[in-house]
């Protein structure tokens, strides 16, 4: 994720979410495969750096040119990753994993409405009729 100021408009580009589409235009427009696009961003390639900018803009609503960027200042541009809330507290990223919240030794069941976990089961229903008993 990306926090990018271009002529002091402030755009989130979040590039772990690429189209494909996007990727195609980004291969166009420069050459680049993704991990050379990134790596581009991280070196201030200029390419690279037109492209997240073409991109930013068309998500956030702009119509235009890419060829309508070749003007702009590089002194007008400024780029700085933007961390996760997690990241930014110094912990790592939960992990992705589902997590099984019923704690050890309950049998993860959920009563019924209007029902407790101790109530007696309803009875089923069957063809066989209740036993009585013989005084």
């Amino acid at each position: 994720m990306f926090k990018l100021t271009v002529e002091n408009v402030v755009y989130e580009f979040d590039g772990d979410h690429l189209l494909l589409a996007e990727a195609r235009e980004i291969k166009t427009y420069t050459g680049m495969t993704l991990p050379k696009w990134s790596r581009g961003i991280d070196e201030m390639d200029p390419d690279a750096i037109q492209s997240l900018i073409y991109l930013a803009k068309k998500r956030a609503g702009e119509t235009l040119r890419y060829s309508d960027l070749d003007s702009l200042d590089f002194a007008d541009i400024d780029l700085e990753p933007m961390k996760d809330e997690e990241e930014a507290e110094g912990e790592p990223k939960a992990s992705q994993e589902a997590v099984d919240p019923t704690p050890p030794g309950e049998t993860g069941t959920t009563p019924t409405p209007g029902t407790t976990d101790t109530s007696d089961p309803s009875p089923t229903t069957s063809s066989t009729p209740p036993a009585t008993s013989a005084v």
